[in-house]
């Protein structure tokens, strides 16, 4: 089950919702779920003409979480926007992968067209591929099937302290530190 963080522009969510609640059935009937469920909210906002008492800092705070907290990133990037660039931008400096949607009639001069990057994913789209890219997008950066690794630097202390709890239990260092993440995931805090 992937973290996505999804993003849009007020005009898509004035006048494309169907397309955007469209892309999150697509995330759920994946079995994933969205790091910051703010859709629905929003274009109720939009609709009952409250759009001008939102709190900013609030939002910005929010989606930079939600990025952090993700997997993967998806921006629905019709229309040209300046907190969509911002977000991706910042997605792209915390290596997630992103996927960049538009419209194939949309304008071509957007900024986020020229956003190249190892971790960037283009796509236009139409009513009837719109499913088939994310799908795609979705499968290839799901890895349910080995463990992912990495490099870490750890001090004197916490070197001694895996040790000793490798030896205490028997279970390698690197089970030692799974089962401590494990365990703060579970708590739900993040």
């Amino acid at each position: 089950m992937l973290s996505i963080h999804f993003i849009t522009s007020r005009p898509s969510l004035e006048n494309d919702i169907a397309v955007l609640r469209r892309i999150i059935e697509i995330i759920h009937n994946k079995d994933h779920f969205i790091a910051h469920d703010w859709i629905e909210t929003a274009h109720k906002r939009l609709v009952d003409h409250k759009v001008g008492t939102d709190d900013w800092s609030l939002i910005y705070k929010q989606n930079l979480e939600a990025i952090a907290r993700s997997e993967l990133v998806i921006a629905e990037a019709t229309y040209e926007n300046f907190a969509v660039g911002y977000q991706v931008s910042a997605a792209i400096q915390q290596k997630k992968p992103v996927l960049i949607l538009r419209r194939e009639s949309a304008d071509r001069n957007a900024f986020v067209t020229g956003v190249e990057d190892g971790w960037v994913r283009h796509a236009q789209y139409t009513d009837k591929n719109l499913a088939p890219i994310v799908d795609k997008f979705l499968d290839d950066n799901d890895i349910k099937v080995k463990d992912l690794r990495f490099n870490f630097f750890i001090d004197r202390k916490i070197h001694n302290y895996l040790r000793w709890a490798s030896f205490k239990t028997g279970k390698t260092k690197a089970e030692v530190i799974r089962e401590l993440l494990k365990h703060d995931i579970e708590k739900g805090e993040y």
